[in-house]
């Protein structure tokens, strides 16, 4: 694990690093992906402009939902600090903003989610790496196949120097796999409600071989991540079969 990088003397944690490269590589599919369906001039500005506060509507939601699950509402008055982000509170704080962008600007609310849900596939598979080398998001003790994490690091305060599973590198592959399916093989269209099918299906699973602290709804059965991977797979379904739905209309 390689847990920070200097930069001119100063260090920076390879996590943040990481999450650079991941919005960057976002930015840079979004213009390619606008400049492939040769949108006009003024349609790409609208998308362009809404990237920052795309970001920042997501770091706001990662944010809130992290502190709402692991602290509680009064932990905003008590230690506001203390808390990281998740991705689904990112996750969730895009799509609301895009959603809300999309009706101010009038803007079709399917092209934006299409257009960026993609995106976030490979930046999360990015952001992933970096929670591995941060050690973040860490695994529970493996059988076989695990990683050591040095002296220090989260994951040891826990469980020593026992090999844990690599859940954020399985997720990282997954995620891989999920870009380069929507993006070469699914229609536009169909690609943010693919998205919201196949991305809560993994993650569902994968939260199994997790061991972090991760807060808790209702019960300590399932972690608050695999009820909103059901409650995005299921609007991912609802989505596609509304495509389906027009369609047949659209061919009677």
């Amino acid at each position: 694990m390689y847990q920070y990088i200097e930069f001119f003397g100063h260090k920076t944690g390879m996590f943040s690093v990481c999450i650079g490269i991941a919005l960057f590589t976002c930015v840079i599919l979004l213009f390619r992906q606008l400049k492939k369906l040769s949108v006009s001039p003024d349609m790409e500005n609208l998308v362009m402009q809404s990237v920052p506060f795309t970001f920042i509507s997501g770091v706001a939601g990662g944010y809130f939902l992290d502190l709402l699950l692991r602290g509680g509402i009064e932990a905003l008055f008590i230690n506001p600090a203390g808390y990281g982000l998740t991705f689904y509170g990112w996750l969730i704080g895009t799509m609301i903003f895009l959603l809300f962008y999309a009706h101010c600007q009038h803007i079709s609310k399917s092209f934006l989610m299409n257009l960026f849900l993609p995106a976030f596939a490979l930046a999360q598979a990015i952001g992933r790496i970096g929670c591995f080398l941060g050690g973040c998001c860490y695994g529970r003790p493996a059988a076989w196949g695990g990683v050591s994490y040095p002296a220090g690091s989260l994951p040891y305060i826990h469980f020593g120097s026992t090999p844990l599973v690599p859940v954020q590198l399985y997720e990282s592959a997954y995620l891989i796999i999920i870009f380069l399916l929507l993006f070469f093989a699914v229609r536009f269209k169909k690609r943010g409600a693919w998205y919201l099918i196949l991305m809560p299906s993994g993650r569902f699973f994968l939260e199994f071989l997790r061991a972090d602290d991760r807060g808790f709804v209702l019960d300590n059965r399932f972690s608050p991540s695999q009820y909103i991977s059901c409650v995005l797979f299921i609007c991912g379904i609802i989505w596609l079969a509304r495509i389906k739905l027009r369609r047949n209309y659209c061919n009677e």
